[in-house]
């Protein structure tokens, strides 16, 4: 698992055929992470292991059930090792990462530089598909897009057009970029939760002397409200980064 270019050659019962094994998280396109996760999310009630491990090895090495039947014992089981520590990797954000057209010219693509001055249109969309990994292409079509102009610090990406554009692109864009979004989003708002609330705290405690007891149980509620939307809104993300890590 640790050669250069993870392709082998097997020979087995006189059949031979091709086994490519995706070195890093890195080497993963997110069209395959979202066909597993789906098959994931599919079975949680009622996971047949077995299944679950062939898929694994079906739909991020590319082959058929059949031939992972052929695989030597050990040899499966070490892939089977490989692959699960590569979908339990964690991932940073990455602001910056290339892919490859079809004429085979390398494009960058770049994170929102500032994230204060998204468009409506961003914003809406970047909420609408960012919580279900069936839409994640789509989000990640808001959220990186190619870059325009700029330097080694700081870029500029091009103008958004919607998802339609880059939607299919992204499908083929590394897992761990997706990943790296999500945890970057799920740790941003929970911190912007507690800073918010310490706030809301604070000038409750600063103001109460001067409050009636109504006062003090209306805004009570309102906190207690303000709590219950941080917690709806990154329930979806939370039980996102809860599949990725989902062991095998």
């Amino acid at each position: 698992l640790d050669t250069t270019n993870n392709i082998f050659d097997l020979l087995y019962m006189k059949k031979s055929f091709t086994l490519e094994i995706p070195k890093t998280i890195d080497n993963i396109p997110l069209k395959n992470y979202q066909k597993y996760l789906q098959v994931l999310e599919e079975n949680k009630e009622n996971p047949d292991q077995e299944f679950l491990s062939l898929k694994l090895l079906n739909i991020f090495c590319n082959i058929s059930v059949k031939e992972a039947y052929q695989l030597p014992l050990a040899q499966y089981e070490s892939i089977l090792k490989h692959l699960t520590e590569l979908i339990n990797t964690k991932s940073e954000l990455k602001l910056r990462f290339y892919m490859t057209d079809p004429k085979g010219k390398k494009v960058e693509f770049g994170f929102i530089p500032n994230l204060d001055k998204m468009t409506l249109g961003e914003y809406i969309d970047a909420e609408r598909y960012l919580t279900d990994w069936k839409d994640m292409h789509k989000a990640m079509a808001v959220l990186y897009r190619p870059i325009v102009a700029g330097n080694k610090d700081f870029y500029k990406i091009e103008k958004y057009e919607g998802t339609d554009k880059y939607a299919d692109i992204m499908k083929d864009a590394p897992a761990s970029v997706a990943i790296g979004s999500i945890l970057f989003f799920l740790s941003l708002g929970i911190e912007l939760s507690k800073t918010t609330l310490d706030s809301l705290l604070s000038q409750q405690q600063t103001s109460k002397e001067g409050l009636t007891a109504k006062d003090l149980e209306k805004n009570g509620d309102g906190i207690n409200q303000y709590t219950r939307l941080q917690e709806e809104m990154y329930l979806k993300l939370t039980k996102l980064q809860e599949l990725i890590y989902t062991k095998r």
